[in-house]
């Protein structure tokens, strides 16, 4: 029988909002609370979120809701795949 096997993923995100030194931080406790959620790294020098997360468990879409949801609407800068 065939066995859904977890791929990690890795995405960059923009997120323009981030204008202060705690900004990061919150869109991190924001992404980090979504399920499959393996690592977040957010900078404010660059405005963005890079995310590796478990694609059987979470999307991009999710991500984006939780930074949408504390104000920090964010687009995908660029996908990478693990293979």
């Amino acid at each position: 029988p065939a066995v859904a096997i977890a791929a990690e993923q890795t995405v960059k995100l923009s997120v323009p909002g981030m204008t202060c030194a705690s900004c990061p931080y919150m869109v991190k406790q924001a992404i980090s609370a979504v399920d499959g959620i393996k690592a977040v790294e957010a900078t404010m020098e660059d405005r963005s979120a890079t995310v590796t997360f478990e694609d059987t468990l979470t999307s991009v879409e999710a991500i984006q809701q939780a930074t949408a949801n504390i104000g920090y609407p964010s687009t995908l800068y660029e996908a990478k795949s693990g293979s």
